[in-house]
């Protein structure tokens, strides 16, 4: 049977597509997608399909977890995608999942208006992305502020859905940032209903059927409103997420259910994803909808889902900051034991040429270099780890990650682009977005840095940064969420635990927890000397507290956050 010639994205392709007048066909896709299979068993597999592809196109194929670079530029509102491109790498055109008449049908017209349009169309959709990258980056003079806060949460509550919970009213996904951001407001001002629209929402999750109740863990999203018939592919990425989430509500709210379901997740993922050669998890399984539908016993007749074996940077960096809140919320030792591994493999892999840090880690070998998401996130994961485990160590690399963060990343106005420049030229690809999850990401990472190290540089940092996504922000509806979130954490007046004890002490594993357990995000842990026995309490430059007592220490920061939220 003909298959089409599929090629990779680089040079040589879109060399040939200019040499022999053909445009390129670029399909986006991913091993977990159902919609992507369906296609290569339909339309790709189609034999007319097949012969107008491999005669009038130059086919170059990707996969979306490994190249978020140009899933990020080309992505058509969905998986998989579609798109037309010219020789230039500028879109003529596209869709998403295209069954084989239509397919054949919008081929022929494609290449027909491509050899008829010539230099002009060339020049047409040159112009096209031009404008969209003047329109990212032009400025706009204006600096963030928590005006900017309450304009995201205008846009939260309106998509609400007071029925089942969730944002909007068609599919659910879990956007677990809309909630994380619902938490931080609750315990800055003590508005109940940002926290009922979190424990309604999470409640409504559980009663639908998003979560594996065979096997654990949770699917990509509901296609249904009450949150039934799930996407069944299960994401690395997507559990972490909600497991902060769970953890999150857990801590402020004592519902036992939320903890059950964090550890069902956390169960699923040593069950399945886990390296256990390596310590880092593997990147997602794959849908199987015959396998899903059925119970125990009859799942055991077939064979699981695919696993996609590479061990992703980003989605493994947002784990480790899941197990260390596990360990903070539970006195669970193998979660701190998770989360240091994670981020110390990842930590010791050889860099690209530039200094940046591996997408991820597949056969043995560090793979595609270059990724802001990568950077920012194993960033954070690096901060979390020194305040779960107050090993200086771990503040060391962050110290040495933001370096390497403006040096290959920065842009001049502030914040960051998504790729560096290096990975920009070998992929032909324009830096222009400077993206508002990963620039969120980065100002958190810089506002926790500036506790932990008294250095008013990563302050200015985490400043410049959200600076810049305030001039974007209103484009994003309720995605600004994490933007919003790092707003609040810089804006808030934080409490700063140093914890003068030996790393791994009893005693200091006690004041981490109190602290962890009393105010969570909106305070930091400082490692201070090893040779003392005591923590502090300090806001800014007024310090209320110095003790020995982890319940004292507890005492105090709970007295710190109802004095925030009552004033």
């Amino acid at each position: 049977m003909a298959e089409v010639n599929w090629r990779d994205w680089g040079d040589e392709a879109f060399e040939d597509s200019k040499r022999t007048g053909r445009p390129v066909l670029l399909d986006i896709s991913a091993v977990w997608c159902h919609w992507c299979h369906v296609m290569d068993e339909t339309t790709y597999s189609n034999p007319t399909v097949v012969d107008i592809i491999n005669r009038d196109y130059i086919p170059v194929r990707v996969d979306n977890d490994r190249n978020p670079d140009i899933n990020a530029r080309y992505n058509m509102g969905g998986w998989p995608t579609t798109a037309f491109l010219t020789h230039n790498r500028d879109v003529i055109t596209g869709s998403t999942y295209i069954p084989p008449e239509r397919m054949a049908a919008m081929l022929k017209r494609v290449s027909q208006v491509y050899q008829e349009g010539g230099e002009d169309l060339i020049q047409r959709a040159e112009t096209a992305r031009s404008e969209t990258e003047i329109e990212m980056t032009e400025e706009v003079g204006r600096s963030a502020s928590m005006e900017d806060v309450e304009q995201v949460l205008a846009a939260v509550e309106s998509s609400y859905d007071p029925r089942f919970g969730g944002f909007g009213h068609d599919q659910k996904f879990p956007f677990s940032q809309v909630l994380e951001l619902l938490l931080m407001e609750y315990e800055r001002t003590g508005t109940r209903r940002r926290l009922t629209m979190v424990t309604d929402t999470l409640n409504a999750m559980l009663g639908g059927e998003l979560f594996d109740r065979v096997e654990g863990g949770m699917f990509r999203y509901a296609t249904q409103r009450d949150w039934r018939v799930p996407h069944f592919e299960k994401m690395l990425d997507d559990n972490a997420r909600i497991a902060q989430v769970l953890l999150n509500a857990y801590r402020i709210t004592a519902d036992e259910k939320l903890l059950s379901v964090a550890k069902n997740i956390f169960s699923y993922l040593e069950n399945v994803l886990l390296d256990s050669n390596t310590g880092v998890f593997y990147g997602s399984q794959d849908a199987d909808e015959e396998y899903y539908h059925r119970d125990s016993a009859g799942r055991k007749m077939l064979t699981p889902p695919h696993v996609d074996k590479a061990a992703y940077t980003d989605s493994n960096s947002a784990l480790a900051i899941a197990y260390a809140q596990m360990w903070g919320m539970t006195e669970n030792h193998p979660a701190r034991d998770h989360a240091l591994q994670i981020v110390s493999f990842l930590n010791a892999l050889n860099k690209g040429p530039d200094g940046t840090i591996c997408h991820y880690y597949e056969n043995g070998a560090p793979h595609q270099f270059g990724n802001l998401a990568d950077h920012v996130m194993l960033l954070l994961a690096n901060i979390m780890c020194c305040q779960a485990s107050a090993d200086l160590l771990y503040l060391d690399v962050a110290k040495e990650l933001v370096n390497s963060i403006v040096s290959a990343y920065g842009a001049p106005d502030g914040g960051f682009y998504d790729i560096s420049a290096r990975r920009a030229s070998e992929r032909g690809l324009h830096r222009y977005m400077i993206p508002m999850s990963e620039n969120s990401t980065a100002a958190r990472a810089l506002t926790y840095l500036a506790d932990l190290t008294a250095d008013e540089h990563f302050s200015d940092l985490a400043c410049r940064t959200l600076n810049a996504l305030a001039r974007q922000f209103t484009n994003y509806g309720i995605i600004a969420s994490e933007y919003a979130s790092s707003l609040i954490l810089f804006n808030t007046r934080r409490p700063v635990v140093t914890v003068n004890a030996d790393p791994g002490s009893e005693l200091a594993d006690k004041m981490i927890r109190a602290t962890m357990v009393a105010c969570g995000p909106l305070c930091s842990v400082k490692a201070g000397s090893p040779d003392g026995a005591e923590a502090t309490v300090c806001t800014g430059t007024t310090c209320t507290l110095r003790t020995h007592d982890p319940a004292k220490l507890a005492e105090e920061l709970t007295r710190l956050m109802s004095a925030r939220i009552s004033g």
